[in-house]
C-alpha cells in the first residue's frame, strides 16, 4: 500500500480533540454510492465512484476523550433502533457487541467456540446447554434460561431457519437448557446451527411477545403478534455483551466497556464508536488520511487500497459464496439437464474472475461447497475430484444442444420450433458487481451464438416482477445463501432450499447418472434422505461419501450454476492499534471488527 498519503502520526490526539470539541462534524466528499447490505445479508454491491475527500474542521466523534476503536456505521446514530426482527435500521454492527452470541465457529480450524453457552451435552435428540457464568444483561439482571426460551419461541413464531432443525427448548433450571432436535444431528452439525445465534431478546422485554405467540392458535393471529414484534423498535437496547450503549446523534454512536461482563478485562479500550458516513467514498478517504476511523470493513476497489497507507492491515476472509446463475427450472429450455449444461460450458468463470477485481475468485468446478479461494473444496472431497465436470468446452456445448434438438444457423442458436433461442437477464441495477457480471455473461453467450442481454432493473422491479414471480429464463443468484461453510449446509441450500426450489423451481428428486459415470444413464436421487444421513452420521469417512455424493448431483444436474466466489476484506489501522499479523486463524470467526476486541487481540498502541 502506498504511504505517499496525507497521514497523522497523532491520530489519538486528532480524534480525542474532534471528541472534546462536541461536535458532529458535516462531512463532504466528490462521489456517491450505493451503501452494503449488512454483513450476511447474502447481497454483492460493488461499490465505485470518487476517491473523495474529507473535512474534518468541525469534528467527527462527540464522546469523550477517552481511547476508542472506531468503525463506521451505514447508519446515521440516532435513527437506529434495537430489534433485530424489526425490517428496517436495526443497529446490526453496534448490536455485535452489544448483545452477546451463543457460541462462535471458526471456518478454516472448525473449532466451536463456547461463548454464552457452554459445557454442552447431546443425548440423541437431546442438546443440554449451559449459561456461562457472570453473564449479564447491561441492567444487572442474570440472563437466564427463560431468555432462550424466549428468542426461540419468537423465531419459531416467525419461522427462522434454527426452527428446521429443533422442536422445542425448555428451561431445565436458571442456567442450564434443553433443546430438543427434529433428529438425531450429529453433535458438530447441531453447534454450528446453534453457533449463528445471538442472545439480543432479554425476557423482560420480549416475553410478552414469545407468551403471545404461544397462545396464537390461527395465521392470522400469529401474522398480528409479528407485526407487533417488528413495530417494537427501541431506540436504546438492554444487551448482555462486552460494551453497553451510551449515546447517539447524528453523527456517531457510543458504546462503553461493561465492566461486569466475563471477557471486561480482554478487551483493552473503554470506547467502542460507531461513525456515520454518508458514502463507502467517504470511510475509504477517512482510512487514506489517518482520520476518524481505525476499521473498514467490506468491498474496497483495488485503486482505493493502493491509496491507504502502509500501516493499513487487510484481513482476507473467503465467502464459501458469492456470483451464481439461478436456472428456472420449469423453462421449456432450461428444465432440460444438457441446456443447463451446454450453459456450463459456454461461460468461462476464469476469464470472469479475472475481469473482476482482485476479491473475485473463479469456481473450479460447480459442486456447490467448499471455498476456492483455500481450496476447501477438494478437502471436502477427499482431494479426488477428477470425476467432477469443470465445463469448460463449447464443442461439447454445442454437441449437448444438438442432443437435445437445437440447430445453430447464421451464427445464432435455435430452438427445436426453429425460434431463435435467446435470453434477457434481469439484475439488480443497484448491486453493480452482479450487473458487471451478468453483462460479462451475456456476452458470452451471445459470441457463443445464444443472443443474450443484461436486462438492468430497479430492485424493485427485479424482486417483484423477476424473483418473486419465477417469471424468467435464467437469473443471476448467490450458490450458497445458507450463511454457513461446512459442506451440509451449502448442499442442503444449493439442492433443498426454500430459494431453489421455489424460486427456481428445482425437483424434489433431480436426476443424475451414477457417482463417477457421467456418460451413465440418468435416474431420479433421492437428496433428501441423503441430507437426512450426512445430518446424523458421526462416521467422517461415511460424512464424506455422502458429500461426495451430492456433490456429483450439482455438478451433473445444476439447480444452478456457480461461478464465482468473493473475499471478505477488512482493513485495520495498525498505526494506533496492536493486532493480529494478516495470516492469523483469527480471522475465521465472523467477522474482526467485533471478535478481535473480544478475545483481547486488539489494543492502543502506546504512544511517545
Amino acid at each position: 500500500m502506498s504511504s505517499g498519503t496525507n497521514t497523522d502520526k497523532s491520530g489519538f490526539a486528532r480524534r480525542h480533540f474532534l471528541k472534546l470539541s462536541g461536535t458532529a462534524g458535516a462531512v463532504t466528499l466528490a462521489g456517491c454510492s450505493s451503501e452494503p447490505s449488512a454483513e450476511g445479508g447474502g447481497n454483492v454491491s460493488t461499490l465505485t465512484g470518487g476517491e473523495g475527500s474529507v473535512s474534518t474542521d468541525s469534528g467527527g466523534s462527540a464522546a469523550s476523550d477517552e481511547q476508542s476503536l472506531t468503525i463506521p456505521s451505514r447508519f446515521i446514530p440516532a435513527e437506529t433502533q434495537w430489534n433485530p426482527y424489526a425490517p428496517s435500521n436495526y443497529a446490526e454492527v453496534a448490536g455485535k457487541m452489544v448483545f452477546d452470541p451463543f457460541l462462535r465457529y471458526n471456518q478454516k480450524t472448525e473449532e466451536l467456540i463456547p461463548y454464552v453457552l457452554r459445557d454442552w451435552q447431546k443425548d440423541g435428540k437431546t442438546l443440554t446447554m449451559s449459561i456461562r457464568e457472570g453473564q449479564t444483561w447491561h441492567n444487572g439482571d442474570p440472563v437466564t434460561a427463560e431468555d432462550f426460551v424466549t428468542k426461540f419461541t419468537i423465531d419459531k413464531g416467525f419461522g427462522y431457519e434454527i426452527t428446521n432443525y429443533i422442536d422445542s427448548v425448555e428451561a431445565v433450571d436458571e442456567s442450564t437448557i434443553t433443546y430438543t432436535l427434529k433428529k438425531d444431528y450429529g453433535e458438530k452439525t447441531i453447534l454450528v446451527v446453534v453457533a449463528g445465534k445471538w442472545m439480543n431478546t432479554p425476557a423482560s422485554k420480549y416475553g410478552e411477545f414469545a407468551e403471545r405467540f404461544r397462545n396464537a392458535s390461527s395465521e392470522e393471529e400469529k401474522q398480528a403478534v409479528q407485526g407487533d414484534v417488528q413495530d417494537y423498535q427501541p431506540s436504546e437496547p438492554l444487551g448482555c455483551g462486552p460494551c453497553e450503549y451510551r449515546s447517539a446523534n447524528q453523527q456517531v454512536l457510543t458504546l462503553t466497556k461493561y465492566e461486569d461482563h466475563p471477557d471486561a478485562g480482554q478487551i483493552a479500550f473503554p470506547v467502542y464508536e460507531l461513525e456515520y458516513f454518508a458514502s463507502s467514498q467517504q470511510k475509504w478517504a477517512a482510512m487514506k488520511n489517518g482520520r476518524n476511523i481505525d476499521i473498514v470493513d467490506g468491498f474496497t476497489p483495488i485503486r482505493i487500497v493502493k491509496t491507504f497507507p502502509d500501516y493499513v492491515r487487510e484481513y482476507k476472509v473467503p465467502t464459501y459464496n458469492g456470483y451464481g446463475l439461478g436456472f428456472n427450472h420449469d423453462d421449456e429450455d432450461f428444465g432440460k439437464r444438457n441446456v443447463r449444461r451446454a450453459i456450463a460450458y459456454v461461460v468461462n468463470r476464469q476469464r470472469m474472475a479475472e475481469l473482476a477485481d482482485p476479491l473475485k475468485t473463479a469456481v473450479t468446478k460447480p459442486v456447490g461447497l467448499g471455498s476456492f479461494i483455500t481450496d476447501t473444496w477438494k478437502e471436502n472431497l477427499g482431494g479426488d475430484v477428477k470425476m467432477y465436470d469443470s465445463y469448460t468446452d463449447t464443442e461439447k456445448a454445442a454437441a449437448l444442444l444438438r442432443k437435445e434438438g437445437y440447430s445453430k444457423t447464421g451464427g445464432q442458436w435455435h430452438k427445436p420450433s426453429g425460434e431463435q433461442l435467446t435470453l434477457s437477464i434481469p439484475s439488480p441495477s443497484g448491486w453493480s458487481d452482479v450487473t458487471s457480471f451478468t453483462t460479462t455473461l451475456a456476452q458470452m453467450l451471445s459470441d457463443f451464438g445464444i443472443e443474450a442481454e443484461n436486462r438492468a432493473v430497479e430492485n424493485t422491479t427485479f424482486f417483484g416482477q423477476y424473483w418473486g414471480t419465477s417469471n424468467f429464463k435464467v437469473i443471476p443468484w448467490f450458490w450458497n445463501n445458507s450463511g454457513k461453510t461446512k459442506p451440509f449446509f451449502s448442499l442442503s441450500w444449493i439442492l433443498t432450499s426454500n430459494t431453489v426450489m421455489s424460486n427456481l423451481n428445482y425437483g424434489e428428486q433431480p436426476k443424475a447418472p451414477p457417482v463417477g459415470e457421467p456418460n451413465g444413464e440418468v435416474s431420479p436421487v433421492n437428496v433428501r434422505e441423503t441430507l437426512r444421513n450426512l445430518s446424523t452420521t458421526s462416521d467422517e469417512a461415511e460424512a464424506q461419501e455422502y458429500v461426495r455424493e451430492l456433490a456429483w448431483v450439482v455438478n451433473q444436474n445444476l439447480p444452478m450454476l456457480p461461478l464465482i466466489e468473493k473475499i471478505h476484506p477488512s482493513f485495520w489501522n495498525g498505526r494506533d492499534w496492536n493486532i493480529p499479523p494478516a495470516d492469523t486463524d483469527k480471522k475465521f470467526v465472523d467477522w474482526c471488527s467485533y471478535w478481535f476486541p473480544r478475545i483481547g487481540a486488539v489494543s492502543p498502541v502506546q504512544q511517545q
